[in-house]
């Protein structure tokens, strides 16, 4: 789209003046009136910044809710945001890199699944285009020598958030009479750092806790219909299992339904466990059928999309606030009433100019916490 800008505007005017003069020699100027002259030039209008986000599927909850926050920030923000879903698929994945630097954004919000962190940074490097990492972390620092415009990475502790729903997990299950607590394993999409994280954190416990038995370990690759096909010819080569250790949302849904297909009550004969706070988690939670989920990291796209934002408007990220973990929520059954008050539909109340640099100057880096209001 063509812009006019001020001296083009200027030179059109001066124009227009030169041609009434020359048509109407005989008829004195027009004097622009005081209060014409004294009014000040309008304003130009901001920039509307655009910024390319990609998610790995929008078959889990969890990658939805991702979108729906950052289309909110987005919508605050007044960002062009373009979204990008491989569904589950590795090479569409990397495709979408380069969908978006030929798009010519501003922005690119990236989650490095299937070890596309390197690509999406040389890409977007070469092209001069500023990235932020989410989710998945990468062995590459935030503000490199190699990669400046790598600015930040956002995402959760996995570890600990592994470490946490194991350690609930063991702690409420009944020991076997050979005194062993039995348990099923279904981590999510190997490779990523995301299921490496989490299965670190349930080693750790396993090795504090041996009188914990894994009956067996299968991949769920993190989504509903898959964890539950797996699962169930776990459950049906080791019935004895009464535990299982859920790597996310969609994998605890899978396994619940699992449960129920081979006439268990999950939540009474098998506990499980899981991490993302997906609404219908939360819903397990209340009813009892999940022991306990910890998350709210779906959040972290909106943060990114809040660092980016400023970045874009001339305010940079210190380096040493360019990696942000994020401590996530933990909920059981006791804390519904909590969760409800203080996440209203599961959001947390959240204003994006009020964090904003950009609207305001003055203010601190934004801190991002996951934290219950009370």
């Amino acid at each position: 789209m063509f812009k006019k800008t001020a001296g083009t505007i200027l030179a059109i005017f001066m124009i227009g003046a030169l041609l009434m003069t020359a048509c109407t020699a005989a008829v004195p100027a027009a004097q622009p009136s005081q209060e014409q002259a004294a009014a000040p030039a309008a304003p130009a209008a901001a920039k509307t910044f655009k910024v390319c986000a990609t998610v790995p599927t929008l078959d889990a909850q969890f990658w939805n809710r991702y979108l729906e926050f950052m289309k909110q920030g987005a919508k605050e923000l007044g960002i062009e945001l373009v979204t990008l879903n491989a569904d589950n698929n590795a090479d569409q994945m990397s495709k979408f890199i380069e969908d978006c630097v030929s798009q010519d954004v501003d922005g690119i919000i990236h989650v490095p699944y299937w070890a596309t962190d390197r690509k999406a940074l040389t890409d977007s490097k070469n092209a001069g285009i500023p990235i932020i990492f989410t989710d998945v972390y990468s062995e590459i620092q935030p503000q490199s020598a190699e990669y400046p415009n790598y600015l930040a990475f956002v995402g959760p502790s996995d570890e600990e958030a592994g470490y946490a729903m194991a350690n609930a997990l063991f702690a409420a299950m009944t020991p076997n009479a050979d005194g062993k607590k039995i348990i099923g394993w279904v981590e999510g999409t190997a490779g990523t750092s995301v299921a490496i994280d989490r299965n670190k954190g349930l080693e750790k416990a396993l090795a504090e806790n041996p009188d914990v038995v894994v009956a067996c370990k299968v991949n769920g690759n993190f989504v509903r219909d898959e964890s539950q096909k797996v699962f169930e010819s776990c459950f049906q080569a080791n019935p004895e299992i009464t535990g299982v250790w859920a790597a996310n949302g969609g994998t605890a849904t899978g396994v619940m339904t699992a449960i129920k297909n081979a006439g268990k009550t999950p939540g009474k004969d098998v506990l499980v466990v899981a991490m993302d706070l997906n609404p219908e988690n939360v819903d397990a939670v209340k009813s009892g059928e999940l022991l306990f989920d910890i998350g709210g990291h779906w959040l972290q796209g909106g943060f990114a999309l809040e660092i980016m934002n400023d970045y874009l408007n001339g305010i940079e990220t210190p380096a040493e606030s360019a990696s942000v973990k994020l401590a996530l929520l933990p909920l059981t059954q006791d804390k519904i009433g909590q969760f409800e008050k203080c996440f209203p539909e599961g959001v947390p109340a959240y204003d994006f100019k009020a964090h904003s640099r950009v609207e305001n100057p003055d203010a601190p880096a934004a801190v991002f916490e996951l934290a219950y209001c009370e």
